[in-house]
């Protein structure tokens, strides 16, 4: 069974590699997510490799969003796939990797970060993700001038951390609203209102300021 399921998972991941046009890619992704998922779930090394090499660098962003401190980061990631090798077939089911892991990494790290800092794990979602390092660092690679990239911060520093990870969420990991929903254990419309609110809390405050209408059009269509 093993054998067919390499076979299987190379051949998707062959076909995936041919495909050009965005929105096949996008269908096809749901069924490379399924078939990787699966053979991993049934001892398949080559697809924990997968799964690690494709998934590693946005955990690790997404641990720094909620702190600094790298080598917790880095603790939670490799404790994450540990009890993934350790739960194997109980695993459940998915056919959005990214978005399960996020999910599992999510709540280690507001456990984990409540324990350190002796609050609840509300406390930490209320106090610990910070979307402004992201945003600089694209506005720097955007060669954005020094006064416009300061407002730009400033702006979304007044965000509510919860809009700041719902926009990180949807624009840097291209989430979709049932998924952040699902994420926050939320309703959909709860999300849409938050974004809604966030968005048109930056165009006012960027407009108040004179900032150019091409930098709220960039901060509409962040992407990294």
């Amino acid at each position: 069974m093993l054998i067919m399921d390499h076979v299987v998972l190379s051949v998707s991941i062959f076909v995936t590699s041919l495909l050009d046009d965005k929105f096949v890619r996008g269908v096809n992704k749901t069924v490379k997510d399924q078939i990787i998922w699966d053979s991993f779930r049934k001892g398949n090394k080559d697809a924990l490799e997968i799964i690690y090499e494709e998934n590693y660098s946005s955990l690790f962003h997404y641990g720094l969003k909620f702190t600094s401190d790298e080598d917790i980061v880095k603790d939670l990631i490799h404790e994450l796939f540990i009890d993934l090798i350790d739960s194997g077939e109980k695993l459940s089911a998915t056919d959005n990797i990214r978005f399960y892991l996020l999910k599992v990494m999510r709540n280690k790290l507001l456990k984990q970060l409540a324990a350190n800092l002796k609050l609840k794990k509300e406390g930490v979602e209320m106090s610990g993700f910070t979307l402004v390092e992201s945003i600089e660092n694209q506005l720097i690679k955007k060669e954005m001038e020094e006064n416009a990239r300061t407002q730009i911060i400033a702006s979304v520093s007044k965000l509510s951390k919860k809009q700041q990870e719902i926009i990180y969420l949807r624009f840097y990991n291209d989430m979709s609203y049932q998924k952040i929903a699902e994420l926050f254990e939320v309703k959909i419309q709860t999300v849409r209102n938050l974004m809604s609110r966030a968005i048109q809390s930056l165009k006012d405050d960027l407009e108040k300021n004179k900032i150019d209408k091409q930098i709220i059009l960039f901060i509409l269509n962040m992407r990294v």
